[in-house]
């Protein structure tokens, strides 16, 4: 079989597409053919040497889709979504590869309304959102919630959830060609930060309260102007640091208000909080509240090309690898 192997770890990364023996099934675990991947932060952040948990050689991913080849727990042809959590991808090989043995713990059965490349898009994306907005932000309905880098593959699951839990999102991006994607989601508002200035139009938009609560997978120079934009006793819960890892936040600010500053980080949920999440999630599927959406489709030679468009941060979705 064919597997992308992280062989060094750095900027760029060697990845290396080889020929690999079929996996050994074992107990406890399930063979899965896998149809689609994708490239997320983490991936990318694992290969450039970032995660320290990480060593190479490895297959990198830790979501994606596939069927059901061979278990004893699941009937064969069953379509599953795979949440790899802090294991597959960084210290197991992940699933840019054409099979791979998974835990069953770690497998969700599509539902009949969901197609595999959207059930790749689906698992790490939504249980962040879910377990962020919930877990973490204590979202309730009714509360005004800011999403930044919402045109992207979490901005909308984040932005989805919400709605499914009663919240009114507030999209935020960063261009005018993404504007569209945003409202696509179910933004109520999209704040467009190539002519707006976000903290007079967040105040516009809530009547001069602020937001409740924002939710930020960027990072960098906007977390800080996020936190300005909150109401008093307001939380930001900051999820990924694609535009930066430094920040800079009006301490006077955060102090005269109490504001609340939270982070998330997907690698520290239990087993039990995944399979809540995972039975959440199902549930507002099944009422027709989540989608996923993908940007675009890359076959596991095109690895690179993958890897760029992630980098670009003009995807306005998913970006999967399709062994």
């Amino acid at each position: 079989m064919k597997a992308l192997v992280a062989t060094r770890f750095g900027v760029p990364a060697e990845m290396t597409l080889e020929d690999r023996p079929m996996p050994t099934l074992k107990p406890g675990h399930s063979l899965v053919r896998i149809h689609a991947t994708t490239v997320n932060p983490l991936s990318s952040q694992v290969r450039s040497g970032i995660v320290t948990a990480a060593l190479a050689p490895v297959v990198l991913s830790n979501d994606g889709a596939g069927v059901v080849e061979d278990s004893a727990r699941f009937k064969r042809g069953t379509p599953v979504a795979v949440y790899g959590g802090a294991q597959l991808g960084i210290r197991e090989d992940g699933l840019q590869q054409q099979w791979a043995v998974i835990e069953d713990k770690r497998l969700l059965v599509l539902p009949g309304n969901i197609d595999l490349d959207e059930g790749a898009a689906l698992p790490i994306n939504y249980v962040t959102a879910y377990q962020a907005l919930t877990r973490v932000g204590q979202v309730k309905p009714g509360q005004r919630v800011l999403v930044s880098g919402a045109s992207g593959a979490l901005g909308h699951a984040l932005i989805q959830t919400a709605l499914a839990l009663g919240a009114i999102p507030i999209g935020i991006v960063s261009s005018t060609r993404k504007v569209p994607y945003a409202q696509r989601s179910g933004a109520t508002r999209v704040i467009d930060l190539a002519s707006e200035t976000l903290k007079e139009a967040v105040l516009a938009a809530t009547e001069g309260q602020g937001a409740d609560l924002a939710f930020d997978p960027v990072g960098g120079e906007l977390l800080g102007p996020l936190v300005g934009a909150l109401r008093t006793r307001g939380a930001l819960v900051s999820i990924g640091f694609v535009g930066g890892m430094s920040a800079s936040i009006d301490v006077a600010d955060l102090v005269i208000e109490e504001k609340r500053v939270l982070g998330y980080d997907a690698w520290l949920e239990t087993d039990d909080e995944v399979a809540a999440a995972f039975i959440a999630i199902r549930r507002f599927i099944d009422k027709g509240l989540l989608r996923t959406v993908i940007d675009s489709r890359f076959a596991l030679i095109e690895h690179a090309a993958a890897y760029a468009r992630l980098a670009s941060r003009e995807a306005t979705g998913s970006i999967l690898l399709k062994p």
